[in-house]
């Protein structure tokens, strides 16, 4: 039978757990969730996200640098409070990181955080990437003994609530909720580290407030707005390729997980008693609690 009759004959359900199955077994280098030594020198850990109201809080948040390990995503490193936080962990999702063929303006900017990390990192740090990434594109740059760049056996599952099965797999160390967006992946990793107080910052999540659709062609446009860079509005092409234009319709249902995401996360740290609190000083998400008990 050919791949397709057996997936026509098969229900979904099975399908995709086969499907999942797969990946695992064919995920190689990667590790499971339980076989990380996450480093740690503190039970709080505070996430940043990059959103613009991080610019707001970074002077609060540096008070609190002695206490609590970091965990920082994408291009924070090009940070001067890269060097003052010292993240422990740091987490890449994105496919522009570590694909091959990306577009020229992603393989420009990548290769910049990459030496920044390679130069800049006298401490010991984990960078996590997905089960799917080409980590040699990190390797060829991050030569930086301190590193230690780890590949997670994970796999996104789509699921409208949590339950007991749902703690149950992702308990597995194989499975996690979808992970649109660094920021899900960067909580979700810090839950695994086990930290008793995870602290949000720069979760802003307001894309959908900067997209506009341009009235004479139907393109999407941007305006981009990250803690450190300056405000600047793109047509938004999808992929690390940049080869298609994006639509509204994909650009929403993404958000859509993604906010779902954070509710699943939420309570997943609840039936393991860690204590989640977005402290962003503005952010959409409504999954965690606003203000520490």
């Amino acid at each position: 039978m050919t791949k397709n009759v057996l997936r026509a004959l098969m229900p979904k359900k099975v399908w995709q757990l086969l499907s999942m199955a797969k990946k695992i077994v064919l995920s190689g280098g990667a590790v499971n969730l339980k076989n990380i030594k996450f480093i740690k020198n503190s039970e709080s850990v505070i996430v940043l996200g990059n959103g613009p109201s991080l610019k707001n809080d970074l002077e609060k948040i540096a008070e609190k640098a002695e206490t609590h390990d970091f965990v920082c995503v994408n291009n924070f490193c090009s940070s001067p409070y890269y060097n003052i936080f010292k993240p422990s962990m740091y987490v890449f999702l994105d496919g522009y990181f570590f694909t091959e063929n990306a577009h020229s303006d992603w393989i420009i900017q990548r290769e910049t955080t990459f030496k920044i990390l390679n130069e800049k990192t006298n401490w010991k740090m984990l960078i996590i990437l997905p089960f799917s990434a080409d980590e040699s594109i990190l390797k060829r740059q991050i030569t930086n003994n301190n590193i230690l760049i780890v590949k997670t056996k994970l796999i996104g599952v789509e699921s409208s609530h949590f339950n007991s099965w749902i703690k149950f797999i992702y308990d597995s160390g194989h499975f996690s909720p979808q992970l649109n967006n660094v920021l899900l992946g960067a909580i979700f990793y810090s839950i695994w580290a086990n930290y008793k107080r995870i602290l949000i910052y720069g979760a802003d999540l307001s894309f959908h407030k900067d997209i506009e659709v341009n009235q004479s062609n139907n393109h999407l446009f941007m305006k981009f707005r990250h803690f450190n860079s300056n405000e600047h509005i793109e047509i938004l092409k999808r992929g690390p390729t940049k080869k298609d234009y994006e639509t509204m319709f994909y650009m929403l249902d993404g958000q859509a997980k993604t906010f779902k995401g954070h509710e699943l996360i939420s309570n997943y740290a609840k039936s393991k008693n860690i204590q989640i609190y977005n402290k962003s000083s503005f952010s959409y998400i409504d999954a965690y609690a606003r203000m520490e008990k």
